[in-house]
């Protein structure tokens, strides 16, 4: 439902934002790969993840962002979010924040103090045929609430309907609070992460755990 474009970092201004500040806020934990990867290929890896190391660190991805992340930095983050309606970041003085394809503004109003924003990559709707292929299957999986939202935008009111015909999964809360606001039913599996999360639908596959929510 979504394709992801890699966005070129700005690794210069990066390092010095990591410097200024005092928390970071990495939106999902295929940011923290991003920004882990153009900082390992213009060389500024290690001074990046020392100054990582000394602040506070959050995600909005849940489990799934804090592995993550931790695997990118060596940090796990003191804050750890599976929705932006949960997530609070307060008492920093300085926060950059790795959005996760879209600029959002509800995220930002939950972090308490001022902020300085980078877009690692950008995430754009895919074509209608995308979402003709997905609803030509029995079950459908969600990894992202942003792959909600675009398959709403895309698809429209039909597509939206004949989901509900279908069995769904949310790979996460996140995910689960996004295809409630459509009235979707679905299953929200008990973890987001890859692994586990195909796992858990091959279960479905084979008809066991049918239960929606």
């Amino acid at each position: 439902m979504v394709q992801l474009v890699e966005n070129r970092v700005d690794v210069a201004a990066v390092v010095e934002a990591l410097g200024l500040c005092d928390a970071v806020v990495f939106a999902t934990g295929r940011a923290a790969y991003r920004v882990a990867e153009e900082l390992k290929a213009a060389g500024v890896y290690e001074r990046a993840r020392e100054l990582v190391a000394r602040m506070r660190l959050a995600t909005v991805e849940g489990e799934k962002g804090a592995v993550m992340v931790q695997n990118a930095f060596g940090v796990r983050p003191a804050v750890v979010a599976s929705t932006v309606e949960e997530f609070r970041l307060e008492g920093c003085r300085c926060a950059v924040v790795f959005h996760y394809g879209a600029r959002d503004e509800e995220l930002l109003a939950r972090v308490g103090c001022k902020h300085l924003e980078f877009f690692p990559y950008k995430a754009l709707p895919s074509g209608v045929d995308v979402i003709e292929r997905a609803l030509s299957a029995d079950l459908v999986v969600f990894t992202s609430a942003l792959a909600v939202r675009y398959f709403a935008e895309v698809g429209g009111p039909r597509a939206v309907e004949e989901l509900r015909r279908r069995l769904v999964v949310a790979g996460g809360p996140g995910v689960s609070k996004a295809l409630a606001k459509l009235d979707i039913p679905h299953i929200t599996a008990p973890s987001g992460r890859l692994g586990p999360l195909a796992q858990y639908v091959m279960k479905l596959a084979a008809g066991k755990d049918w239960k929606k929510n």
